[in-house]
């Protein structure tokens, strides 16, 4: 189980790139404030991303991916939304029960 830190001033500082309410640096979930069920199903799924590719993988494409989504789009808000990652995150975080359904490495089902 990840360890949940909530901060307005860790997430600040995190905002380098884009801004940052919730985000998992394995095995920690820092959030801004308090969030909804939807948004920890979020940070879950990626939670179970980073042990999946043992962490630095997952940084690896997660970077990977951004980059190429910039090249590629020339918009950051768009290459983020399109990293593989942040795709099967955003289509099941409404789905709560996803976390327990999910097969390993669902993620691959995704492009850029």
């Amino acid at each position: 189980m990840p360890i949940i830190i909530t901060s307005k001033l860790l997430t600040k500082l995190l905002s380098i790139i884009i801004s940052v309410y919730a985000i998992t640096l394995f095995p920690f979930i820092i959030l801004s404030e308090e969030v909804d069920e939807y948004t920890m199903n979020h940070e879950l799924i990626h939670f179970e991303q980073q042990k999946e590719l043992f962490v630095v993988g997952f940084y690896a494409l997660y970077v990977y991916d951004f980059l190429k989504g910039m090249i590629k789009y020339k918009n950051k808000d768009l290459a983020y939304f399109l990293i593989r990652f942040e795709q099967e995150a955003y289509n099941y975080q409404n789905d709560l029960g996803y976390i327990m359904d999910r097969e390993k490495n669902a993620w691959k089902e995704y492009e850029v």
